[in-house]
């Protein structure tokens, strides 16, 4: 696998399927940022009831809920249209189907968190833990946090490991489920093992890393812009995201596995 001509084309992917495409561009903004703006509505009304007097948390945690749930159902179309371009579609696909696009990407979500149950169970555990060594210990609250401090560091890097494990198998998953259309698909350990193992460990790995760096890199630089900075990263959204879901589809075809 040819790492630079795998980048080349997937940059060339996203500006040949956006750049003079400007409503598809604009639609496909619009799809990026509807998730953040329940949470941006809850954010808003709390600081209002907060302004106003002291703020009741349960209703506010209850509309945090509400407002978190929502933003996963309105992120979903985003998410549809993104397995669009992993299933392989070429040049780049038009937004159509709504409804399609929802289903899709709910399955999709579906898919995420259940690669996430291993992770949360370990936090759970690793909270429960040390919470119930404090109990047992009697510590006192002046000396709790430094109590917690230790178990709860080795249970994050524990997690976090496991998330980046996780994460490695589950984006062969998504694109297995993306080709068939069937979520068992996306755990299919067998074949995404087999199908890894013929990209190879160690190019499929490097790949991975390659990606990440220049997303980091460009939404470090970004982050560094005050107010401008934060409207490039959306204006760039979809056409980073395209440029990435095309360039691990490439990596997933290397197995010859189209």
């Amino acid at each position: 696998m040819d790492l630079g001509n795998t980048l080349s084309e997937s940059f060339a992917y996203a500006k040949e399927g956006l750049v003079g495409k400007w409503l598809k561009w604009i639609l496909l903004i619009i799809l990026e940022i509807l998730p953040a703006l329940p949470i941006i509505a809850w954010a808003l009304l709390f600081v209002a009831t907060m302004m106003s007097g002291t703020p009741d948390l349960l209703p506010a945690m209850g509309g945090f809920i509400v407002a978190f749930v929502i933003a996963i159902l309105l992120g979903a179309f985003y998410q549809g249209y993104l397995l669009k371009i992993l299933r392989g579609d070429k040049p780049l696909p038009e937004i159509t189907n709504y409804g399609a696009l929802f289903s899709d990407g709910i399955r999709y979500v579906i898919i995420e968190i259940i690669y996430m149950i291993p992770v949360i169970i370990v936090l759970a555990a690793v909270a429960g833990a040390a919470m119930m060594a404090v109990i047992a210990k009697g510590i006192a609250p002046q000396n709790l946090e430094t109590a917690l401090m230790g178990p709860a560091v080795v249970g994050i890097l524990i997690a976090a490991i496991l998330a980046i494990i996780l994460g490695i198998l589950a984006l062969i998953g998504v694109i297995r489920f993306a080709r068939t259309g069937k979520i068992g698909e996306a755990f299919n350990f067998g074949e995404i093992f087999s199908t890894i193992g013929r990209i190879g460990w160690g190019s499929y790995i490097l790949a991975l890393i390659v990606i990440a760096v220049i997303l980091v890199i460009v939404y470090v630089i970004l982050g560094l812009i005050p107010i401008l900075g934060s409207i490039i990263e959306i204006i760039i959204g979809p056409f980073m995201s395209i440029f990435a879901a095309r360039y691990v589809c490439q990596v997933y075809d290397s197995a010859g596995t189209a």
